[in-house]
Order: C-alpha cells, then structure tokens, then sequence
C-alpha cells in the first residue's frame, strides 16, 4: 500500500512536468532565455521528477523511513511548476481559460511549493536516519512547521483572484506580516538543517558518515547554486542568465539523488575520496585566483595605476606560483580533515588508539582493535594484522571482517618491531586513487610503534596460554594413562584369578577329601589303597605345580631374561599354538636388546596369540637401528590393541595395525640400543 502511493506520487508529478512543458512551450519557446533563467526549464521539473522517483525506490525499500515520504512530498514542487506556467500562460499569453482560475492557479501554487521546500529542509534536518541528531532538535523542527503555517496562513488571506505570479504582497495589512515571519521562521529553519548535518558530520564515523557526505555535497552544491544566483545580478546589474542558475539548478537535480544513494547504496562510491579532490581543487582555484588578483592589484597601483601588461602580469604569475607550495599542504590538510573527518588528524587518531589498546585488556581482542584503529586512521579498504608466536601458529585480524582482497588496490606492510625483534606487521590495502601519503605512513609507522609493546604483551599471553593448553594436554594424558594402567592392573589380576581357578584350583580342591580318607585307613592292616591314593595325591600336586609354573612364565618369564628374546618367543609358541610359525631373521640371531624393548615385544606375542586364528606368523627382524616384530593372523575378536600400544609406547616404540587379505597385521617397532651377542638361538 505504501509503495502504491509513492508510485502515485510519481505518476502525478510525471504529468505535471509533461503539463509544464506543454504550457511553457506554448507560451514561449523552450529554449529561450527566460524559459531556462526565470522558470528553470528543464532541469526544474526533472528535479520534481526526479525526488518522487527517488522517494518512491526508498519507500519501497523502507516503508518506514521518512526521507522516502519527504522526497515524495518535494516532488510537489513539479506541480507548482506547473500551476505557474499555467498562469503565465494565460495572463500574459493569450491562452485558453479564464483569467480568474489562473489567478487562482498562481495563488495555490505557493501553497504546495511551500510544504515541498520544507520538506527538503527537514531532509537534511533528519539524515541519514530518519530521527533527529538529538532531541534538543525538536525545536528546529517545530520553527519550521510554524513558519509554514504562517505563510500557508498568509496566502490563504489573499484573495484567490487578485492572486498573481511573482507579485509582492509585504504591503497588506495582514498578509504582509503572516508572509514574512513565516518566511523567516522557514529560513532559521533552513539554517538550524545545515548547522545539524554539519555538526552530525562532524560527529559521524564509518558508514554513517559516508551517507552523511553524500547529503553534505548536495546540501553544498545547492547553497552554491542559491549564492550565484543571488550575486550575479549584483555583479552584472541585472537579472541572472540562464548560466548563472545552472548550478542552481543542478544542485535541485542532484539532491534527491544523493539523497537515496545515501540511503540504499552509499558504499556505490569513495565518496569521501570524491569530496577530498573537489575540495582540494576548490580551494586552490580559488587561493590562486585571489591571490592572482590580489597581486596584480597591488603591483598595478604601486606602478602607476594600471593593473594590465605583460610583465605585471608575468610577476604575479610568479609570485602566486612560489606561495602555492607552502598554501597547498594547509589546503589538503583542510581538505583531509573536512571529507575525513578525525581520520585527517594523526594525533587524534593515535591518542584514540591508545585509549582503545588500553580498554582491550583481553588480548584476544588486540588484533581486532588494532586493524580497526589503522583503517578509520587512514581510511583504508582493507587491512590484516598478524602477530607472530614461536610456539603456536600466528594469529591473524582482519578488517572488515566479511571483507573481500580487491586486486586493484595498492597494498602496504608496516613491520611492528620491539627491540630489535619483529612481532609481527600491519599490512595496509588502500583503494584505487587512494595512495598512501607520506604523512599517513608517518602516522602508521607511530600506531606500530604503539602497538609493539601491546603486540609483545600478547604474544608473550599467547604462549603462555599455549604452555598451559600443553599442560592441560599432558595432564590428560597423565590422568588417561593411569586410568589404563589402573585398568590394566584390575585386568591383570582378575586373568590371575581366572586362571588359577581353571588350571590350579581344579587339582588342589580334592586334595582336602583324599587326605582325609587316607588318614581314616587302618595303617597297621595292609592296605593297597594306600599308594593308589598316594599316586593320585602326587599326581594332583605336580599338575597344580606345573599349573603354577606357566602362570608364573606369563606374569615375566624368566627365559626372557636368561636367553633373549627369540629363544623365549619360540617357548610361548610351542606351549601356546602348535600351529604359530616363528621366523627370526639373522639381523636379530644373538643380539640381546633393550630390557623393556624386549618385554614390550614378548608381551605384544603373548596376548595376540589367544585371538588370532591360524595360520599365524611371527616375524622378527632388526635394521635401520629398529627393532620390527610382525604378527600375522585372523582377528577372532578382543586383541587388546590399547593395552598393546600402552605398553609398546612406553618403551619408545610404536605400533601399527593394518588388514591384508582378510588377515590382521600387527606391526610394533621399538628402537634398538647396542647389543651385545650371546650364544646362537633355536629359530622355529
């Protein structure tokens, strides 16, 4: 529904600027003098056109943002435009209709031009928001829509028909008055609109000043406009040429447009970069042409009054050409300071620096802080901070954070050093037409050197904070390995426990019985139960031994540590599996290794074996200062591979399992210290 109506808006100012036209044209040509001086032909009604077009997209946009409705509102001014050139027409043209309704068209058409001027006042009142700078503002606000009320009030006491266009009514009783404090009232208005916008843009930073820039420029150029209006006829004595309301006119056209760029699409353009050459150019033109003329004056009355000639002419020349120099540095430092505001001023930009470093306790924010400070100090498109650590990746900010590399822009590293040591660097991307001046790299050469310390304060909290993460790390570690080992003792004891139970406990527990059945016999009579009984005693007793014997091997055998390794693994392979095949290279034949490498390694065999099915295959080699044991085998299910890894690790080995063919490959190195040789080995 909104956008309907701005749309509407639209349509209605089109067709008062087609109405325009066609009663311009037939009262006079389109392209005489006074169609373009006096009436603005047709840059006016394009500029009506153009704020409903421009207040339209913005509504469409932002239903609720009220420079949309305000622009829509200055579109009147076509309407106005329109009414006016109507009554021309008929009053001093000849044309159709009665003299009355264009007296009535020419006293209405204040009544809409009015409102449309103030409502271009409160847009720059407003901008770029939509709300005032603060609400001590409301006073401007209410200066302007009383003022309108009384000229609105003051128009509507003049009679309709007596109404004529450009006629001065400051001679009546009652209109007169109404009509000129009104006027008044919109002009303090006018001025409370531009003190604001000044003072905001003073204030502004970022995205919000570069709206703010955008309104500024047009404000700017249509207050140019007004005062080359108002000053040609004072300087030609008379009435302006249409050349002399061009910018006036242009400035029209260009208010709306800046006005919705600022508002949708104010990133389009560097417009501070824009305002920054137009300033400087500005300025300088006229700082030579004044002192040009300044110059020539003053040599033409110190030499006789005349001010032509070539050679007075030719020294101001020279004289304008030695002072620009020294003029044109306080013209760009002007210029920088009004189109980039606190930017422009290095000392304001390190102090506001410090003061954000010392608020940012948290080095984590550090890098951040400082690639924002370097982009607002030189208003830079990019900039990346990296702060190195020698003991953790660097760490690394960029802003803006979402923002993109742009190929084209021109690309500046300042190293952050701190007693000779380089901490890390602040690379600067300006945009394209932006180089970097020498007193912006002075500016940032002063921000590293404050940083530096800031930069070592972080680095040194990095790696601190990089000590305790490992700390942390190890501690788990530390806490994870004694709850394996805690495990694997709990584990360990209870295979005692089960294995005593099925190999011991069944020989020992008949022995109670038989004892004493045997004590119950008669001693003196003969009795061949008694060796029978005493047979199966002993028998019983050797097992339980035998039993005992293999367990003790299992917990560390002593064969391990009298033989070596290959001698002890062909033990456990022929009392555990008939069918495991132990090969032994030369490599390993008499060589005695590491006490724990060997342990490790007898261990790995001992508690593979019982889960792995045949055929099994254990390889024992030595080279590359390594010891390699492979075991090969079908995984039944239940290899203890953490405890495996534990215990392999401990001593400084590693442990690789792999599947090959549908068989499980254990592969365990450990490191191999000089050994020393001892007797030959049986290899099974």
């Amino acid at each position: 529904m909104h956008a309907r109506i701005a749309w509407g808006v639209l349509a209605l100012t089109t067709l008062a600027g087609v109405l325009d036209t066609a009663f311009t044209a037939a009262h006079r040509s389109l392209l005489s003098e006074a169609t373009w001086a006096d009436h603005g032909w047709p840059l006016t009604p394009l500029a009506g056109v153009g704020c409903a077009l421009m207040g339209a997209l913005i509504v469409s946009r932002y239903p609720r943002q009220p420079l949309g409705w305000l622009l829509c509102t200055a579109s009147l001014l076509s309407v106005t435009l329109a009414a006016d050139a109507y009554s021309i027409w008929v009053l001093e043209g000849d044309g159709p209709g009665s003299p009355y309704w264009a007296h009535v068209a020419a006293w209405a058409s204040p009544l809409l031009g009015w409102p449309a001027f103030t409502a271009l006042i409160m847009v720059f009142l407003i901008s770029p928001d939509g709300r005032l700078a603060s609400p001590r503002w409301r006073w401007a606000v209410w200066v302007t829509v009383v003022g309108l009320g009384l000229h609105t009030l003051g128009t509507l006491t003049i009679r309709p028909g007596e109404s004529v266009y450009g006629e001065d009514y400051g001679n009546r009783t009652v209109s007169g008055p109404l009509l000129t404090t009104g006027s008044l009232l919109v002009a303090a208005g006018l001025i409370a609109s531009a003190v604001s916008l000044a003072l905001r843009l003073r204030r502004a930073a970022d995205d919000e000043r570069r709206q703010l820039l955008w309104i500024a420029s047009s404000a700017v150029f249509l207050a140019f406009g007004v005062v080359v209006v108002l000053l040609v006829p004072l300087v030609q004595g008379q009435e302006g040429t249409w050349l002399a309301g061009l910018p006036l006119r242009l400035a029209q056209l260009a208010v709306p447009l800046c006005v919705a760029v600022a508002v949708l699409r104010h990133r389009l353009l560097q417009i501070d970069l824009i305002v920054n050459r137009a300033l400087v150019f500005a300025l300088a033109t006229g700082l030579v042409a004044v002192g040009y003329v300044l110059v020539v004056v003053l040599i033409g009355l110190t030499i006789g009054g005349s001010t032509g000639g070539f050679w007075p002419s030719l020294l101001a020349t020279a004289l304008v050409a030695i002072a620009f120099q020294p003029l044109r540095r306080r013209v760009v430092r002007v210029a920088d300071r009004l189109a980039f505001g606190a930017a422009a001023a290095p000392y304001e930009a390190l102090a506001d620096f410090s003061r954000r470093v010392g608020d940012t306790p948290d080095p984590s924010d550090l890098l951040p802080t400082v690639a924002d400070a370097a982009a607002h100090a030189v208003k830079a498109s990019r900039v990346i901070v990296v702060l190195h650590i020698e003991s953790a990746p660097d760490r690394t900010a960029v802003w803006p954070p979402s923002g993109t590399d742009d190929p084209t822009a021109s690309d500046i590293e300042m190293p952050v050093v701190d007693r000779g040591e380089r901490l890390g660097s602040i690379m600067v991307q300006m945009p394209a037409g932006h180089p970097l001046r020498p007193r912006e790299q002075r500016l940032m050469a002063d921000l590293a050197d404050q940083a530096a310390m800031a930069f070592r304060n972080a680095r040194l909290t990095a790696e601190l904070s990089a000590e305790v993460e490992q700390v942390g790390v190890r501690t788990r570690e530390l806490t994870e390995s004694r709850r394996r080992l805690i495990s694997a003792d709990d584990a360990e004891r209870s295979r005692l426990e089960r294995t005593i139970a099925r190999q011991v406990v069944p020989h020992l527990t008949p022995l109670p019985s038989r004892l004493r059945q045997l004590s119950s016999l008669d001693h003196n009579a003969p009795n061949t139960l008694d060796a029978a009984v005493l047979g199966e005693l002993v028998e019983s007793l050797n097992l339980a031994l035998a039993a005992l014997r293999e367990i003790t091997r299992g917990v560390f055998p002593a064969q391990l540590a009298r033989s070596g390794l290959p001698t002890a693994l062909a033990s456990l392979l022929a009392r555990t599996s008939s069918s495991a095949r132990l090969v032994v290279e030369p490599s390993v034949v008499g060589r005695r290794f590491d006490p724990r490498v060997e342990a490790a390694t007898y261990f790995c065999v001992a508690e593979a074996i019982p889960d792995l099915g045949d055929p099994v295959v254990v390889l024992l080699e030595a080279h590359d200062d390594q010891l390699r044991l492979v075991v090969r085998g079908r995984d039944r299910g239940g290899l203890p591979l953490r405890h495996m890894q534990d215990r392999v690790e401990a001593a400084g080995g590693s442990v690789r399992i792999t599947e090959q063919d549908g068989h499980t490959v254990i592969e365990v190195r450990g490191p191999t210290p000089v050994a020393r040789v001892v007797s030959s080995t049986p290899t099974r």
